[in-house]
């Protein structure tokens, strides 16, 4: 009896582990993003889009796009592409003049749990 309870605590054990290993894992991220973080670009973009693990609730889901130090400029609010939701798309509508610029991003899970983060950019054209 006693080597049956033991045998049947190693498999809990192993159930839970593994079981927590998929629940970490499957929590909503960033992958990539274009512009990418610290990249130099030529041209104004015309999109600022991030790519999640998963599709992110976009009720819950925000970007922001400011020159460095500066305001949010006043831009409509990112959507998710309809034949991949996991990607968010804030289109760029007006011309980004020469400089850095920074992305701030909020995204919300399906679970409710929300992610925050940032990077930069800079837009540097040819003269």
């Amino acid at each position: 009896m006693g080597e049956w309870i033991r045998n049947r605590a190693v498999v809990l054990a192993i159930v839970t582990l593994t079981t927590a290993s998929v629940f970490v894992g499957a929590h909503l991220s960033l992958k990539e993003s274009s512009p990418e973080k610290d990249e130099t670009i030529a041209i104004s973009p015309p999109t600022i889009t991030l790519w999640f693990t998963q599709a992110p609730q976009m009720a819950g889901t925000s970007v922001r796009l400011l020159p460095k130090g500066g305001e949010p400029l006043d831009l409509e609010p990112a959507t998710a592409q309809e034949d991949d939701p996991s990607v968010v798309v804030l289109n760029v509508s007006e011309t980004l003049s020469d400089g850095d610029y920074e992305v701030m991003w909020r995204a919300m899970a399906q679970d409710g749990h929300t992610i925050r983060g940032d990077f930069g950019f800079t837009v540097q054209t040819a003269r």
